[in-house]
């Protein structure tokens, strides 16, 4: 039983139907499909487009139908908009009044922003509990010694705390950029109808606010041909996991050679054969996962790129993308968030590589300068210990400074370069002092309180507003 067949006389080809329904993926946007479906019914009554006794049987038929629940629906339709009508239809006549002044364009739209909005909170929540546990980490190593590195190479020393901070700062970020795609994903599209709106006249802004938006997409056309939330929506997920995926490569490098971590037993695995093994596996999850989103993106984009305006059905092949593609962000940050909070750091492995590698020779150089030789020579002296694999020794230093012309005068205390020393020394704003982390961890502990309640503040209007839909519908059926 199909329902929309007006034009065409023959039932569509049964491999052409499975082809083109999207009812495998359609379960995502059942229950906001029931949601719009209220709100327009609604908006049809207050606007005098149908009667309280249509709008009160079609409502009922839409409460049933959506406990009934999705798996209920019939299995022979293009979708699940074509699906719920007909089953509204099957419990009253009035059902076939319910798609008055509306295209499936426009609701198909309405509930993907729906679903977008929700899916991105979640992932924004996920991030704040990964920043929380980020914080917590460098509250307590602030204390930590570490080895830094560019290039992969042992650089300089440098602080856990200061390098943890770093990953919270990159996160925070991403949080920042999916709230700011909230603001235009928050949008309603409903009651633009097909592309060029309707005669009928509708209370677009009484609808919107029903479904808990904070406005509308203006322009009908732009409405229903517009998907750029959605590549929006998969590109956050896309940054999230390239976040994500930088800080699982370091678990992994950090719990093998390197010798940094212990990974916690529940986020790792052993070998089939090699009893001794315990592997990274949900953080090689997480990085290879980040690949395929990355293909998500490029996959939506390709599928946008040149479509001719308004709707065309490509559009269908972009949703299961942005599905799948936020569910993986969201997942990955949960469970990034999980293995970080018991992971266990070995800090004395940590202090004990903290100077290998001549990380002190940039300490070395910055001693030399300030006895007065310029930057670019004292590095060229230390580098050219650090050829010979000369000591650091007063002796050393003199000889290969007198061989490009400076006199130098060192102690040998001077040349005891201490990690902690070196790490305290960098004091400047951001640097690896203690006092600068502390003052940039109580820094982001209260940032991190203001976009918690922000966050709260969205979800609490947004359910205000759900709940008006709620009490309007019941309203009409206690009438």
């Amino acid at each position: 039983m199909t329902v929309i067949r007006s034009r065409l006389k023959k039932e569509m080809d049964k491999l052409a139907l499975d082809f083109s329904s999207s009812l495998s993926h359609d379960q995502k946007i059942f229950y906001y499909d029931i949601l719009v479906d209220i709100a327009h019914v609604l908006g049809l009554l207050k606007c005098g487009h149908i009667d309280k006794e249509d709008a009160k049987e079609i409502i009922k038929a839409l409460f049933e139908v959506r406990d009934a629940g999705y798996d209920s629906l019939p299995k022979d339709c293009e979708d699940v908009h074509e699906a719920i009508e007909a089953e509204v239809t099957k419990r009253t006549p009035a059902g076939k009044k319910m798609h008055t002044a509306r295209s499936r364009n426009d609701e198909v739209a309405t509930c993907l922003r729906m679903f977008t909005r929700d899916k991105l909170l979640s992932l924004a929540f996920s991030l704040l509990e990964l920043r929380k546990v980020l914080i917590d980490i460098a509250e307590n190593h602030v204390d930590t010694i570490m080895p830094g590195f560019t290039h992969l190479q042992y650089a300089q020393p440098t602080v856990l705390a200061h390098h943890v901070l770093a990953y919270h700062d990159m996160i925070e970020r991403d949080f920042e950029r999916i709230m700011d795609a909230f603001k235009r994903v928050n949008l309603s599209p409903l009651g633009s109808a097909a592309f060029a709106s309707t005669s009928f006249k509708l209370d677009r802004r009484y609808t919107a606010e029903l479904l808990g938006f904070d406005g509308i997409v203006e322009n009908s056309c732009d409405a229903v041909a517009s998907r750029d939330f959605l590549i929006e929506s998969v590109f956050m997920s896309a940054s999230a996991m390239l976040s994500l995926s930088r800080i699982a490569e370091e678990l992994i490098l950090w719990c093998s050679e390197f010798g940094f971590i212990e990974l916690p037993d529940e986020y790792a695995s052993s070998s089939s054969i090699m009893p001794q093994k315990k592997n990274p596996d949900i953080a090689e999850l997480i990085r290879a996962k980040t690949g395929r989103v990355l293909g998500n993106l490029a996959g939506v984009m390709s599928i946008y790129k040149a479509m001719p305006f308004t709707y065309n059905r490509d559009f269908q092949e972009m949703n299961p993308i942005m599905f799948e593609s936020l569910e993986i962000a969201d997942v990955s940050a949960i469970l990034m968030a999980r293995m970080l909070e018991k992971v266990e750091f070995r800090k004395d492995i940590m202090l004990e590589k903290a100077l290998k590698g001549f990380a002190h020779a940039t300490e070395l150089a910055d001693l030399i300068t300030k006895k007065g030789v310029p930057f670019r020579d004292a590095h060229k002296i230390v580098g050219r210990l650090v050829a010979e694999s000369l000591e650091f020794t007063a002796e050393n230093v003199k000889k290969i400074a007198e061989e490009i012309g400076y006199e130098i005068e060192l102690s040998e205390d001077e040349l005891k370069f201490d990690a902690k020393k070196i790490v305290e020394s960098r004091d400047n704003l951001g640097g690896t002092s203690k006092s600068e982390i502390l003052r940039m961890i109580e820094v982001r502990k209260d940032k991190l309180e203001k976009d918690r309640i922000m966050l709260a503040e969205i979800v609490d209007r947004i359910s205000q507003k759900l709940e008006m839909l709620y009490d309007e519908a019941m309203k009409l059926l206690k009438d």
